[in-house]
């Protein structure tokens, strides 16, 4: 014959079993000041590093723009340009009859600018256009009569000069229209 079940056989706690489980207040108050001090101790690092992140993320997005500019020029059989001044890209199309369409604007985050352009080995005082032909290539004037390449430098002056995300270049080959970055370290 079976032995008959027990109450602490189903999980309920006989009377004789009065002690409750869980946390005392003293220790999540433990936990609590563990957990302050770890974050303290990692918050300077996250803002440095969103800090350093703001340049290269702007030298990006600006290699992006105009790439897509190169492209859709190539694309659509339309003038494309980018106006570039020290702290924003405007993005335009020229249209057929003349008239130019603002596509889309990049800002600099704040303490990220583009410090100068440099085209066909000459630096150029800002605001400059580049222009970007259906053919491919990237050039000084509306006429694009001959190709050139440029250099952006954009720094991001939140941070100091030896810092490796400081500077950046963007080059935007002539002939093709290639764009890179990289840093100027």
């Amino acid at each position: 014959m079976a032995a008959p079940l027990q109450a602490q056989d189903w999980g309920v706690m006989s009377p004789s079993r009065s002690r409750q489980t869980g946390f005392t207040v003293t220790e999540l108050m433990v936990v609590l000041v563990i957990i302050g001090i770890l974050a303290a101790l990692a918050t300077p690092s996250l803002t440095r590093d969103s800090t350093a992140r703001k340049g290269r993320d702007f030298a990006n997005q600006l290699a992006q723009g105009l790439q897509r500019s190169h492209m859709d020029a190539m694309s659509t059989h339309l003038r494309q340009s980018a106006s570039i001044s020290g702290t924003q890209v405007v993005f335009y199309r020229e249209e057929k009859d003349g008239t130019s369409t603002v596509l889309r604007n990049l800002f600099a985050p704040p303490g990220v600018v583009i410090v100068d352009a440099v085209a066909g080995g000459t630096a150029a005082s800002l605001p400059q256009k580049i222009y970007f032909n259906a053919t491919g290539n990237a050039c000084s004037s509306s006429a694009c009569a001959s190709p050139i390449s440029w250099l952006l430098h954009i720094q991001n002056q939140n941070l100091s000069p030896k810092h490796p995300d400081f500077g950046f270049v963007i080059a935007v080959t002539g002939l093709t229209s290639f764009v890179s970055t990289r840093s100027s370290h």
